[in-house]
């Protein structure tokens, strides 16, 4: 279920919305269940499940091919490396190392798309996009809790 829900998120990334400019700013779903399920279910998101939804996740939004795996396969290295900060702990921790770490992805995909089109791109949509995923976890978390607590059932 988490491959599927995580691939579904991929999908609704790429829903046009009719909203102009809003592709540019949307929140990151799919980072969000990338980081929710390495924390507390690691086993059903293996690292090459993490690779394979970057992948897909670039060639269904149109960014450079291997862009978003490389910023998904860090997150799953750094969170998985700081699991046990997470579980079992308040959520709001788990909110802040999300906000950290989601901090830490957006930065280096925005490094990286400066690299590869070889100009300087200005951060605003980036920190905007960071901000609306940050603020936006709560809520996806709650999801992705009751989907969880389905799957232990």
């Amino acid at each position: 279920m988490p491959a599927a829900l995580t691939l579904f998120l991929v999908l609704l990334s790429a829903v046009p919305l009719g909203i102009p400019g809003y592709a540019q700013v949307a929140p990151s779903l799919t980072l969000m269940s990338v980081f929710y399920w390495v924390v507390y279910r690691p086993d059903l998101m293996p690292a090459a499940l993490v690779f394979l939804t970057g992948l897909m996740e670039d060639l269904v939004n149109g960014y450079p091919i291997g862009l978003t795996a490389i910023v998904f396969l860090a997150i799953y290295g750094v969170t998985g490396t700081q699991r046990q900060t997470f579980v079992g702990k308040p959520f709001f921790i788990v909110w802040g190392g999300f906000v950290v770490i989601s901090f830490g992805a957006f930065a280096l995909g925005w490094i990286l798309m400066s690299i590869l089109s070889f100009t300087w791109i200005l951060p605003d949509t980036v920190l905007f996009r960071f901000a609306l995923t940050a603020a936006l976890f709560p809520a996806a978390a709650w999801t992705f809790v009751r989907i969880h607590r389905y799957l232990v059932r």
